[in-house]
């Protein structure tokens, strides 16, 4: 009886690791211009669902969670899901993060996301990161450990208070901006081939150029950077 035992729980053990290597197998095989989003708390969530409107393919996002009830919400709305730590090397070379056409980082603890941001530049060195931060003092660190971008929700919420004190529909105008179920979309590009040469409000896409990007240095519409446009500048428009 006990060797029947154990002869019945090392098969089952033998096809549960064969399953989940066939699983991670699929899943590698289908990773291929992904955005991997390291927690799916409220803003993870959120993230996700933007992605998703503005046109991603929900297979294309790789949700790492470690909560089981989260990881269901994102398998059930399409996303390809892996059940674990994010701050594992292993586990992040699984979800092929050197690979990833960027990487979101929202852990809901500002020390779990820098760490989580230190373990993905360690193994990306040039993949973007975007990370949530909820301590303005934290925004440093985020940075030093290899943030691309830094979010701080508690900033943004200043923002738009204070430019809501200033007139009643610029908060409104903001939130329209960010989202893309608005009216208007700010969108950041590369400029194209027949508008080099141009000025910045001389856009192919009719948008309103705000600002280029040269060498790492920002221009707005108005200086004189801007009135003619070079080969790899990157341009922030706002479009219908």
């Amino acid at each position: 009886a006990v060797l029947f035992i154990f002869v019945g729980t090392a098969y089952n053990y033998l096809i549960k690791r064969g399953w989940e290597k066939w699983r991670m197998a699929r899943i590698q095989a289908q990773l291929q211009n992904h955005i991997v989003v390291l927690g799916y708390g409220v803003s993870g969530a959120e993230a996700v669902r933007e992605l998703i409107q503005r046109g991603t393919d929900p297979a294309c996002i790789v949700v790492v969670e470690q909560s089981a009830a989260r990881i269901a919400e994102a398998e059930e709305i399409g996303c390809t899901v892996m059940k674990g730590d994010a701050t594992r090397d292993d586990l992040l070379m699984d979800v092929r993060v050197t690979e990833a056409d960027a990487v979101l980082v929202s852990a809901g603890r500002d020390d779990a996301s820098i760490l989580m941001v230190l373990t993905v530049r360690h193994l990306a060195p040039h993949v973007p990161i975007s990370v949530v931060i909820r301590a303005a003092d934290n925004e440093l660190l985020a940075k030093q450990a290899g943030a691309t971008n830094v979010i701080t929700p508690v900033s943004f919420t200043g923002l738009l208070l204070a430019g809501s004190a200033h007139g009643e529909h610029i908060a409104e105008y903001m939130s329209d901006l960010a989202s893309v179920t608005g009216k208007v979309h700010l969108g950041e590009r590369e400029v194209l081939p027949d508008e080099v040469g141009h000025n910045l409000n001389q856009l192919s896409t009719k948008g309103r150029g705000l600002r280029v990007y040269r060498n790492g240095q920002g221009y707005g519409f108005w200086e004189v950077e801007a009135q003619r446009l070079e080969k790899g500048d990157i341009i922030v428009e706002v479009v219908p």
